[in-house]
């Protein structure tokens, strides 16, 4: 049996080598890898937001312009133009609820809950909030909640702000000794 098992060992050896010199050893695909899944599924969340964001304020553009052309093109006829007034005052609307929503929602979420903040290049991150975990040297961490992995050697500390970022900047903070 003994015997049995030193074959198959140098079988699978021999053949994974062989695989591997036929095929090649495997590549990282492109793109950021993200060794930490909280900055992923960050990226993730900020990444839906934005485009939410981004197709919402467009379709407001074309119905705006499409009320636009309904008012060039309704002749002077009473009934056209009051529908194409509504339909462009409805669109105003939604642009003007949607950036209130957008002040609200970052408000709510970087001030009072600090979910989304701004880093230093001034993107923002959306930050999972974690209770006592554990953060390796030199990744981020929330300084009211994370712990250094190399603690006490190391704590969360603010990193500086490069001079001229905008106001309300907020800092971020990296496990650092």
């Amino acid at each position: 049996m003994n015997t049995l098992t030193s074959i198959m060992n140098t079988v699978y050896s021999l053949s994974a080598a062989g695989i591997n010199s036929i095929f090649g050893s495997p590549i990282k695909p492109p793109g950021p890898v993200f060794d930490n899944p909280a900055v992923g599924l960050g990226n993730v969340v900020m990444t839906t937001i934005q485009t939410f964001i981004l197709f919402a304020a467009f379709a407001a553009l074309i119905y705006l312009l499409w009320g636009a052309v309904l008012w060039v093109t309704s002749g002077g006829e009473q009934e056209k133009l009051e529908k194409a007034r509504l339909q462009m005052t409805h669109a105003v609307l939604g642009i003007i609820l949607m950036i209130a929503f957008l002040g609200i929602f970052t408000v709510i979420t970087g001030d009072i809950l600090g979910v989304i903040r701004r880093d230093q290049d001034g993107n923002w991150r959306f930050e999972i909030q974690t209770v006592n975990s554990c953060v390796i040297d030199t990744q981020t961490c929330v300084q009211s909640s994370s712990v250094c992995c190399n603690a006490p050697a190391s704590t969360c500390q603010p990193n500086a702000l490069p001079p001229g970022s905008p106001p309300g900047t907020s800092p971020i903070y990296t496990c650092r000794p």
